[in-house]
């Protein structure tokens, strides 16, 4: 049953794969799509395999290069094309077109109200549940990357299912975008329950809300993340909007915030630049290469500062450790900066700050005078008695 409770983890976050872009009324996807169970998606959708659980709603058109399943009371508020098979439980509704290159196998109670084309058979019964086949789905994908352990005990499970040996030729998609169970994806918020994962080269349009949201590279956002826990935002990445997470926030190198972040702390990597006005009450840090740190500030023997950067000899120039030419002349260092000391050395004594010492007050000054200049009356009345 541990393969059940990994499968069920995995469709709790919203995975955006590599290379998907959400923009205008399209979302476009370089493999499938999963759908779970009462989604409302307000885009197209275009993708290799199209999956969607029970009660989905879509308002935009469906694109599908391979197969379509749809479980029962969803609803496709426009035309749906599929380039393989399609699978349509009951009282599914389609206000568009269907085109189907393969065989149409419906439940009862299907409407399309804009007809139909099926070049393959046209088989009316209940097809195989979505559930089921995510099921499926999922242990293909685990397949590559797990034991015999894990294979044997889902074929015990689903031995008499007339669909797995079907499935077992086909190897599932690398990339695969799933929307999690009751997410919103409207052209203003990407709401979802659990934690987002976006892929590299992505480009979104919307504000985000999510448990937690983290990034890969080269992301282009055109909205703000709303989270409940941590913002990871990876490196190359540009946010056109605000950061506001009751958690911890970092941002990746060579990343832009073209806005303001409000969070419990904020860690800075190198580059990266935010425009807006942070708001951290555990502090901000910022996070740089060792390799990158400046060269430290020497102090010479006359107290003078000087900064020099690090250079490298040439290969067939050999290193002088005496810092001397080839004459004998003194080497001077790159960028030399010198810094005259603070200290007056024809001041009076007295005028030196030394570290330790209390501050004397006026008072304390005055009653000082006075008392070196009485033992000096009293010494000279006292040398001349004596003589």
């Amino acid at each position: 049953m541990s393969n059940i409770s990994e499968s069920e983890e995995i469709l709790k976050y919203f995975l955006v794969p590599d290379n998907t872009r959400i923009e205008a009324n399209i979302i476009t996807v370089e493999g499938d799509v999963i759908v779970g169970n009462h989604s409302s998606i307000e885009y197209s959708l275009i993708g290799d395999t199209v999956i969607m659980g029970e009660g989905v709603a879509v308002s935009g058109d469906i694109e599908a290069s391979n197969d379509i399943r749809i479980d029962m009371w969803s609803k496709l508020g426009n035309r749906v094309e599929v380039g393989g098979n399609a699978y349509l439980g009951e009282f599914v509704t389609i206000d568009g077109k269907l085109l189907v290159q393969g065989d149409l196998d419906v439940g009862k109670e299907v409407k399309i109200r804009g007809g139909f084309e099926a070049k393959g058979w046209i088989v009316v019964r209940n097809p195989i549940p979505v559930i089921i086949f995510l099921f499926l789905y999922i242990k293909e994908m685990m397949r590559l990357g797990k034991g015999e352990e894990i294979e044997k005990a889902v074929e015990e499970l689903f031995d008499d299912s007339e669909d797995i040996q079907s499935f077992e030729g086909k190897e599932p998609a690398e990339k695969v975008l799933i929307i999690p169970a009751g997410s919103k994806l409207s052209h203003d918020t990407i709401e979802v329950d659990g934690e987002t994962v976006i892929g590299n080269n992505c480009l979104l349009t919307g504000n985000i809300r999510a448990q937690a949201v983290t990034t890969g590279e080269k992301l282009t956002l055109k909205g703000s993340i709303y989270s409940e826990d941590k913002i990871f935002i990876g490196e190359n990445n540009t946010v056109y909007g605000n950061l506001y997470s009751k958690g911890d926030v970092q941002i990746g190198r060579n990343s832009r915030v073209f806005g303001g972040i409000k969070s419990n702390s904020v860690l800075l990597l190198e580059n990266a630049r935010v425009d807006g006005t942070i708001k951290a009450p555990s502090g901000v840090s910022f996070l740089r290469d060792a390799a990158e740190m400046p060269v430290l500030a020497e102090v010479n023997a006359l107290g003078k500062l000087i900064m020099s950067e690090t250079h490298e000899l040439p290969e067939n120039e050999p290193k002088d450790e005496t810092r001397n030419g080839p004459q004998g002349e003194t080497v001077k260092p790159l960028n030399l900066i010198e810094i005259g000391l603070p200290l007056d050395l024809n001041a009076k004594v007295r005028n030196i700050f030394v570290p330790g010492r209390k501050r004397r007050t006026a008072r304390t000054r005055a009653l000082e005078r006075t008392t070196r200049f009485t033992g000096a009356r009293t010494y000279r009345k006292e040398q001349k008695s004596g003589e």
